[in-house]
């Protein structure tokens, strides 16, 4: 038998049982168990029986081959839903598979079996559902007080975490490694948010700054990354937030509930829906003629030529489609059909959209998708539901969008309130999951229900871009595509709960003290002074998010918006220019420094490709009385979208440690010539020692090698922050790194990566 390690945090003893008692714990699927080997030894061999490639399955499920190759032969405990996602394609396991696994081999004839691969879930649970009309005909809101952990105002209990009597852990110095963390986790990859932190990279911070039983404070706590960090370490975690999705994001992730009670309500809500979802997403093979569920539509806005005025359809002409999805495109420049004249894409002006192509999956062997263009049913059902319109008894948002930064594009091409940000089908499924998630009579799961579809976000809008290799991003705008993907919500949910269930199963079963509230940094009375032993935080980055308008999506669903008054920001459609940007940021760390313990350490993320926004940020850390002790990068692995299509784009954050000053700090007031200097110097010593470090290689994309100037940048600025005041942008320090090496290239032997 292969000795192995235990692949839980906590194990089960079950009695050996007849098959029959197996059977009907159906979420898991076990099979041949009396025989002694658990399902889970059998994937790969379901798989290869049905001639379906790895990477194609991985593909299918949207996680990473090599992780699918290792839950295959019993390296990591396989997630729950990979389990039913095999069984329900591959149907039972073949007759002739009698070969003893490689891992996890379960002796036949004892009395006991050690259950290693995933938790079996004999505890008791509450009854779901059998259908619709069982559930309670009045919908709770989603959004209500828990006390005393969580309020949607100030939370009049934070002081109960808190003792100022018990000083903080000596710390003499500041975490001097930097930190390198990935973004692929259950835990981070449960809920979108604009930014997030990689919890494993906190952790490294909060077991140097603290010790158990210590007090965290995260005042723009974001999605709660921090407190998902500390609570998972035995510390206790304020976390505060001006935004309300915000801080409903927080709440759900610290409140994980067995992942077999969620998807059992997962599978319940579905069942429910099948009958909707075939009246809204049917779609017919072209092959064989059999009705399937459509997996989403393709909708291509048409565009006017400039010169000859003639409207064609995006898809039609600016489609570069290649035997490659990672290769083909939609490109910005193309000739008119008509007349010819070279045309940029961002220039046309769009008309209205027209569906242009369905996938969908029937005859096609493996997991491969088949895509056509819309039949005549395709069409009528599209009419017949703007026809009949959504059931007056489905709520739904209609908030007009406010005027902003981020609104601006969508209000202009139409899409004013909430309700048009979906089309007329996709906002039907959302109304409908809403409503059964509102008269969920769990009110653990019902929370978790809600937390489901907020979690889906631009996915399931008109925000959502077409791409050729898959999937949708959640970009921190509400860009509007030229061609949009609209994908079936019922699906979509369906795969994101699974990904949810996969941090749930994962979540530490951990008592978690924490409180949570919802207000502005600005102002924390409920926290004595001198009471917190850490602060970990990461404050808006200037205007590169206007949180109060993405988060106005989420808002409108639940129902409570945020009060923008002290949002910090860079935003002309508030009003708030870079100084009132540096006051409302000075507010804050000025309340941070009271409630902070005299010895605590503060660490604050910040990034930004301008240097007055940094010459700001820095001035307010001085300005509420902290020093800058010590400096270092938090590298998130994978850079974001932005950062991958702008060259302007800062792609490391930058760790501040902080302590309470002694005494008003100086800054050095270099002019520009002394701090290009400086700079000239630093990239050439830093590039002759060890230009391998800063050179990029695209694997996901393609892309040639090219020099890393946001780590040189990065790292520059952590040698420049504490004493020196930040006047060059990310765009001049480009500037001057390629001027040094087309200067001394063959003096330094320095070489742009080829």
């Amino acid at each position: 038998m292969h000795r192995h390690r235990p692949l839980l945090s906590r194990g089960f003893w079950i009695q050996t049982v007849d098959r029959k008692s197996i059977q009907r714990y159906n979420a898991y699927k076990y099979q041949r168990l009396a025989g002694g080997f658990p399902v889970r030894s059998y994937l790969r061999e379901m798989r290869q029986k049905s001639g379906v490639a790895l990477k194609a399955m991985a593909r299918d499920l949207g996680i990473d081959p090599g992780f699918l190759s290792r839950v295959e032969r019993g390296l990591v405990s396989a997630p729950d839903h990979i389990i039913e996602v095999y069984y329900k394609r591959f149907g039972t396991l073949p007759d002739d598979i009698t070969s003893p696994p490689e891992f996890g081999y379960l002796r036949e004839n004892t009395a006991q079996y050690r259950v290693t691969q995933f938790t079996f879930p004999f505890e008791s649970k509450p009854p779901v559902p059998a259908r619709a009309d069982l559930l309670p005909k009045v919908q709770a809101s989603p959004l209500h007080d828990v006390p005393p952990v969580f309020y949607l105002s100030h939370n009049p209990y934070l002081a109960d975490l808190t003792d100022p009597t018990r000083p903080p852990k000596f710390v003499p110095l500041p975490y001097t490694n930097n930190i390198s963390a990935g973004k692929n986790s259950y835990v981070y990859d449960a809920h979108t948010y604009h930014t997030k932190v990689p919890p494993e990279g906190l952790k490294l911070l909060i077991k140097y700054y603290t010790r158990s039983g210590d007090v965290v404070l995260d005042p723009f706590c974001g999605s709660g990354m921090t407190g998902v960090a500390a609570t998972e370490m035995g510390r206790k975690a304020i976390l505060v937030d001006l935004s309300p999705a915000a801080t409903f994001i927080t709440w759900n992730m610290l409140t994980p509930v067995p992942a077999h009670r969620y998807l059992d309500a997962i599978h319940c809500v579905l069942k429910q829906a099948m009958e909707l979802e075939q009246r809204l997403y049917n779609t017919h093979c072209r092959v064989c003629g059999r009705t399937v569920p459509m997996l989403y539509m393709v909708w291509s806005y048409g565009v006017l030529c400039r010169y000859c005025g003639r409207e064609f359809i995006l898809w039609d002409v600016a489609r570069d489609e290649r035997p490659s999805p990672r290769e083909s495109k939609i490109r910005t420049e193309f000739p008119c059909p008509y007349c010819g004249k070279n045309l940029k894409k961002r220039l046309l002006k769009k008309t209205r959209r027209y569906p242009v192509q369905v996938g969908y999956k029937c005859c096609q062997r493996g997991l491969k998708e088949a895509v056509a263009s819309p039949d005549e049913h395709d069409l009528a059902l599209l009419a017949k539901i703007e026809r009949d319109g959504i059931p007056k008894d489905l709520w739904y948002p209609v908030d007009p969008f406010p005027e902003g930064v981020n609104t601006r594009q969508p209000i202009a091409a139409g899409i004013t309130s909430v309700d048009k940000a979906y089309t007329p089908r996709a906002l039907w499924a959302m109304a409908y999951l809403w409503d059964v998630a509102a008269r969920w009579p769990d009110p653990e799961i019902r929370t978790k229900l809600f937390f489901t579809l907020t979690s889906l976000y631009q996915r399931v809008t008109v925000f959502a871009e077409f791409r050729f290799w898959g999937g949708s991003g959640n970009t921190a705008n509400f860009n509007v595509p030229g061609i949009m993907n609209e994908q079936n919500v019922f699906r979509a949910f369906e795969r994101k709960a699974y990904t949810i269930s996969w941090y749930l199963s994962n979540a530490p079963k951990v008592a978690r003290q924490f409180r949570i509230s919802t207000q502005s940094a600005c102002w924390l009375p409920q926290i004595p002074s001198k009471s917190i032993d850490y602060i970990l935080t990461d404050p808006p980055f200037g205007g590169n998010i206007n949180y109060s308008e993405m988060n106005f999506l989420w808002e409108s669903w639940l129902r409570t918006f945020t009060d923008n008054t002290e949002e910090i920001i860079i935003n002309d459609s508030q009003g708030k220019g870079l100084e009132e940007y540096k006051k409302l940021l000075t507010k804050a760390l000025v309340e941070a420094r009271r409630v902070l313990k005299d010895d605590g350490w503060m660490s604050i993320m910040f990034h930004n490709s301008s240097a007055k926004v940094w010459e700001a940020f820095q001035q307010a850390i001085f300005d509420a009385g902290f020093a800058v002790e010590g400096i270092q990068m938090f590298d998130k692995k994978h850079g974001t979208f932005k950062q991958f299509v702008s060259e302007n784009a800062v792609g490391y954050n930058l760790v501040l440690h902080c302590r309470k000053a002694q005494a008003p700090q100086i800054i050095e007031q270099n002019g520009k010539a002394e701090v290009h200097r400086q700079i000239i110097g630093f990239i050439r010593e830093t590039l002759s020692r060890s230009r391998d470090r800063y050179v990029i290689k695209y694997s996901h994309v393609p892309r040639k090698k090219e020099l890393d100037y946001r780590k040189l940048y990065a790292e520059w600025l952590a040698t420049a922050l504490p004493v020196t005041r930040i006047n060059i942008s990310f765009e001049e320090f480009r500037s001057i790194v390629d001027r040094v090496i087309s200067e001394h290239d063959a003096a330094n032997s320095v070489i742009r990566p080829k």
